[in-house]
């Protein structure tokens, strides 16, 4: 373990170290200011490793081998997405959770992962918990809401269509009433007409 830190250390200091490879001329042009690209030209000083003309890219500024794709805490990072790939994994390896995962799953894998005393390497387990239950509780609270607010919705539209029911039940017996009048309006017509045969 102590070997472990010491590699780890030695990284620090190697990429401390490290020059920023830049591309010919990159302080002459922003867009090559970009990634590092090889220097071709038969001329070029960078090629030749020409004084001040920048550093290029050699194996003497990389990590020790045995440190390379180790998490700085000395974990081998692990990215997981499933309860199932939690079963392989031991103390030495720190966990990364993948961001594809929605609030619940994530919900169920942290606490695995609290029961079996493992490492979260990209998030705090309980800061993240109390997030994602207050955003369901929050979630919780509004479809009651809109919930509320459809059957208000839904009684506001039983009530119209009683009241326009009624209209038209009034409607009707009005309109009897006129058909009504006139039959009456008719037999007394009739009984005029008679009358005076």
């Amino acid at each position: 373990m102590s070997e472990l830190k010491e590699l780890l250390e030695k990284r620090i200091q190697v990429k401390k170290k490290r020059p920023a490879f830049t591309r010919k001329d990159a302080h002459k042009k922003k867009k090559l200011r970009g990634p590092w690209r090889r220097p071709r030209g038969l001329h070029n000083k960078k090629r030749l490793k020409g004084r001040s003309h920048g550093s290029r890219p050699s194996t003497g500024y990389r990590a020790p081998s045995s440190v390379r794709g180790i998490h700085r805490s000395g974990l081998t990072p692990v990215l997981v997405s499933s309860i199932r790939q939690l079963a392989s994994l031991t103390k030495e390896h720190g966990i990364i959770l993948s961001s594809r995962l929605g609030n619940k799953k994530k919900q169920t894998l942290i606490a695995e992962i609290m029961k079996k005393h493992l490492v979260l390497l990209n998030l705090e387990p309980d800061k993240t918990l109390e997030q994602i239950e207050a955003k369901l509780k929050e979630r919780q609270k509004i479809r009651k809401e809109k919930f509320e607010m459809r059957k208000e919705k839904k009684k506001g539209i039983e009530e119209k269509v009683k009241r326009e029911e009624a209209k038209k039940a009034e409607k009707k017996e009005e309109e009897l009433t006129d058909e009504e009048k006139k039959k009456l309006e008719k037999e007394e017509k009739d009984k005029l007409l008679t009358k005076r045969t």
